[in-house]
């Protein structure tokens, strides 16, 4: 009995497994229920259990065979798969009768179903190596399966050699002996030689070592420029911007150099290395940050509006402008503009980012936009979006005759104009203001003066974090030279001085003049690499790199809303090593990958919490309904009549139930209510006669009634809870509910 609850327990183990082992996949369908625990395991006991003497042989067949043909009833129907269910079921109980019931003969059968059985145990640990993935998540269980199947299979074997010794003890002499020793080296050696030969040194410990070097090797960079013949699909070669309008041809309108950058060179970095910590460090090139897709430029793509000011910070960000929380927020569907009126000469332009950064830029005045599609097939352009936005196209001749602001505009932008400075400070921007414009100058004159005077001003492309206002003093009085940041707030700070509404604003400058021949390779490149891009024309993509990021000034025009102003138009433009432009460009090379396939995790926390919210919910709402309810009737009981007569039953119904006593059955009257608790006997009579009796004598029904609230008092005081525990009942009981 011990050998067959051995042999048993080995055969359910490994079927199992698929239960619990993370590496097998296997999907147990109702046949497969059926045919691994009720089947071949019935199969089993009937085998073992019900064999003659104890059931006739005939009765022992048919019990079998029974078993079968219910299995015909469960299956769907007949097929080679169906047939070897059933026969697998007739096996079990052929081999297990075979092994129990055939004296010796049956026991070299048991010993090679070990190995059999063995070798199910050794496909099925197999699977918590099929991956690394794998391996990581079945570590532990299949150490744990390892060694519970070894220790099943010594016990089984130990029990199977008891019962070879038992049997041979039957016999005598040197020939049992030697049998014994037969069994014992039959069974313990091969199964010493299958763990040693056909499991892995390191089966059980199978730690995954993905890189064993200290500091892993920066990837070398790939200078693309130096394939004649460009990459597959592609050439490189052509300085020449296909489509190219208006012959443009890295003239800029900022004054900048058009042979800058000229002699920058294209590299690329791998994709799957992009973002590294160690990426750029130390290095003088400009990295891949989005391709800008317009039909017409520049783009000046915001991520910031910088309108509230310190006397010594300068300049500030506030998260709650709605247009700094358009570059966070979360989309479910296309946001609208609810305000999109912003004064005039304004045409939509659309415009549709490819971007390595979540956060979202757009240029002004955003009329709608998308919801970000993350999509990390294209990694590091993960994040992509279209827009919509009503973009100025004033010109200086539409700006030249305005007369300033009107008064409700004043007091609407008010706030854009406050200048707390410190008197030092304002006396010396004061100061240049007065020298740089005319006291007799209109709207758009104080505004162009301003920017004239940096005439003389060395424009250095880059950007600074350093916005206080001891920078840009420094910045105006000393040092005249400095980036897009020290010119936007120092041209914000005397705008406002000037009785101009100015804020300052951040994020990407997308300019056909930034484009040098390294950019415009590198937007092919990425043309013919990406898909997203290929719905545009090359001529319409911009290549925005870390050398882009700017800061730039919107100025209110009177009947125009704000407008973008590049604040550097007038300076001189940065020379040679002195532009961060000129560095070289850096694009990922793309290595497409497959979006992981969305796993549903269970939110326990989330539900957790709200299980919990709703039980506190409805524990309070329960407790105001019987309070509210007591004291509803309570009230109501006060008037009198028969609508008072039945509040007050209610109120001491409500209350008798908080107190433990039984609940009256809507059926009952409140007379035959009294028969089940007498303490209300005595207002059950009263309440009778006031509810039902038609006449009264005079001050009769008075003094009934209060004989009936003193009834209600007492039977109240006979039933009420006594001690501490009884008053914490009677607060927390919601019993009353019931009369609801």
């Amino acid at each position: 009995m011990v050998l067959f609850f051995t042999r048993l327990a080995l055969y359910l183990l490994a079927f199992s497994l698929p239960l619990f082992h993370p590496g097998i996949v296997i999907s147990y369908d109702v046949m497969g229920w059926w045919l691994f625990f009720a089947l071949v395991p019935g199969e089993m006991l009937i085998a073992y259990f019900l064999a003659p003497p104890r059931l006739r042989l005939r009765t022992w067949l048919i019990s079998a065979g029974a078993l079968i043909l219910l299995s015909i009833v469960i299956l769907p129907g007949f097929s080679p798969i169906a047939l070897a269910y059933l026969g697998a079921g007739a096996l079990a109980f052929f081999i297990t009768a075979l092994i129990f019931h055939s004296g010796g003969r049956g026991r070299t059968v048991a010993m090679v179903e070990v190995f059999l059985l063995g070798v199910v145990y050794y496909r099925m640990l197999s699977f918590s190596r099929a991956s690394e993935e794998v391996a990581r998540q079945a570590g532990g269980i299949a150490q744990g399966i390892l060694f519970l199947s070894i220790g099943a299979f010594l016990v089984h074997c130990v029990v199977l050699y008891l019962a070879a010794q038992r049997g041979s003890a039957e016999k005598s002499g040197e020939s049992g002996g030697r049998r014994e020793l037969v069994y014992l080296f039959a069974l313990i050696v091969p199964l010493g030689l299958l763990i040693a030969f056909l499991m892995p040194p390191d089966f059980v410990s199978h730690s995954i070592v993905f890189n064993r070097l200290k500091d892993e090797p920066d990837p070398e960079l790939i200078p693309l420029d130096e394939y004649a013949e460009g990459l597959p699909g592609g050439n490189l070669r052509s300085d020449r911007w296909p489509g190219e309008r208006d012959g443009r041809n890295g003239q800029g309108e900022n004054g900048e150099n058009g042979e800058q950058g000229e002699g920058n060179s294209l590299e690329g970095y791998p994709s799957d290395r992009w973002g590294d910590s160690e990426m750029g460090r130390g290095e003088n090139k400009q990295y891949a940050v989005m391709v800008v897709a317009s039909e017409e430029g520049p783009v000046y793509a915001a991520d910031a509006y910088y309108g509230q000011f310190d006397p010594e910070r300068g300049f500030t960000y506030s998260r709650e402008q709605e247009l700094n929380e358009l570059a966070y927020l979360r989309l479910l569907e296309t946001w609208r503009n609810p305000d999109p009126a912003d004064g005039g000469r304004r045409e939509p332009r659309e415009i549709s980012y490819l971007s390595t950064i979540p956060e979202r830029v757009l240029a002004y005045q955003p009329r709608s936009v998308e919801p970000t599609i993350l999509n990390r097939k294209y990694h590091p352009f993960s994040y992509s979006y279209n827009s919509v936005s009503d973009v100025s196209t004033g010109t200086f001749m539409d700006w030249a005759e305005l007369e300033g602001l009107s008064e409700e505009e004043r007091v609407r932008l008010s706030g854009y104009m406050e200048l707390p400075l410190s008197e030092e400070d304002r006396s010396r921007f004061a100061g240049y203001l007065e020298a740089v414009v005319g006291a007799e100058a209109s709207y758009y004159e104080k505004l162009i003066g301003i920017l004239r005077s940096f005439e003389t001003y060395q424009y250095q492309v880059g950007f600074t974090d350093d916005v206080s206002v001891e920078s840009m003093r420094r910045f105006l009085f000393e040092s005249r030279q400095g980036d897009c940041t020290e010119f936007s707030n120092t041209t914000a700070i005397l705008a406002r001085m000037a009785g101009i509404p100015a804020r300052v604003v951040t994020g990407y400058l997308a300019s056909a003049e930034l484009q040098t021949p390294a950019h415009r390779r590198g937007v092919m490149v990425l043309w013919q690499e990406l898909e997203p891009l290929q719905r545009f024309n090359p001529a319409d993509l911009y290549l925005v790199t870390t050398a882009h990021r700017h800061s730039w000034v919107q100025i209110y025009m009177p009947d125009h809303g704000w407008v973008d102003f590049e604040t550097t138009s007038f300076a001189i433009p940065p020379a040679g090593t002195g532009d961060p432009n000129a560095m070289d460009v850096v694009i990922p090379i793309i290595q497409e990958q497959q979006n992981p396939a969305p796993t549903f995790e269970f939110p326990w926390a989330l539900f957790a919490r709200s299980l919990l919210a709703l039980v506190v919910a409805s524990t309070l709402g329960a407790y105001l309904l019987r309070y509210g309810r007591e004291g509803y009737l309570t009230l109501v009981a006060r008037s009198g009549g028969s609508r008072g007569l039945r509040a007050l039953q209610g109120a001491l119904l409500m209350r008798l139930a908080a107190e433990g006593s039984p609940l009256k059955t809507r059926s009952k009257t409140i007379q035959e209510y009294s028969e089940e608790n007498p303490s209300v006997s005595g207002f059950a009579s009263l309440y009778t006669v006031l509810r039902y009796k038609e006449r009264f004598r005079a001050g009769e029904r008075e003094r009934m009634w209060r004989g009936l609230t003193d009834a209600y008092r007492s039977a109240l005081e006979s039933s009420r809870r006594r001690g501490p525990l009884g008053r914490l009942k009677r607060f927390l009981s919601l019993r009353g509910l019931y009369y609801l």
